[in-house]
């Protein structure tokens, strides 16, 4: 019972902090301005850096590729799920993109920040949504950790293991940086996803276990 009692306080304690840190990010972002003109410093300097790179490559999490993304992991998943009869994890792992929509449906009109200035953004593509939380982030990171953990739980192959957690990270990395690169988003929305999605994922996890 002490044990059982010791994890269910460490499960409340990381929820509790995952929770406070976004909260704070919230708070910070409403009310302290100073955080926004970071922000827009910190979009600059990424388009200054990397102005060396075609612009088609930070787009790519705006084409078709973003669908594919999401559907290849999906349906890969599905196969092996239905094979094994894991009924409950397939359930889980396709809930996760609709949960994330209707988590953003939610965040966006309470919070209503704006994307940042035009002048920032370098792309034909112009979201009239708000901004906070980066949603492209929130799907990617929360769709591909659940694939690192399954990944982890079920591969018996090293190699396919270690290749598939690596282009997941990669992948969850390069659709945040791509978001700020490109100008529709600030980093504090994509870290604000991050952090979101992190929550997200540990819930997912313990309901998982």
């Amino acid at each position: 019972m002490q044990v059982i009692a010791a994890v269910a306080v460490s499960s409340m304690k990381k929820v509790i902090i995952l929770s406070f840190l976004f909260i704070l990010l919230v708070i910070l972002i409403n009310f302290c301005p100073v955080v926004s003109q970071w922000d827009k410093s910190f979009i600059i300097f990424i388009q200054e850096k990397l102005a060396f790179l075609p612009l088609w490559l930070p787009m790519l999490p705006d084409c078709i590729l973003y669908t594919a993304m999401i559907i290849i992991p999906l349906l890969s998943i599905s196969v092996f799920f239905i094979k094994k009869r894991l009924y409950w994890s397939l359930l889980l792992i396709y809930s996760v993109p609709l949960v994330t929509f209707l988590i953003n449906c939610i965040i966006k009109p309470i919070i209503k920040r704006p994307r940042p200035s035009l002048e920032l953004q370098i792309t034909t593509i112009h979201p009239d949504s708000f901004s906070f939380v980066s949603s492209h982030s929130l799907v990617t990171i929360c769709l591909w950790s659940m694939v690192i953990f399954y990944l982890s739980k079920y591969c018996e192959n090293k190699i396919f293991k270690n290749i598939g957690i690596i282009i997941s990270i990669i992948w969850i990395l390069f659709v945040g940086l791509s978001r700020i690169w490109i100008g529709v988003h600030n980093p504090t929305d994509v870290l604000g996803a991050y952090i979101l999605g992190l929550l997200l994922i540990y819930l997912y996890i313990k309901i998982e276990n």
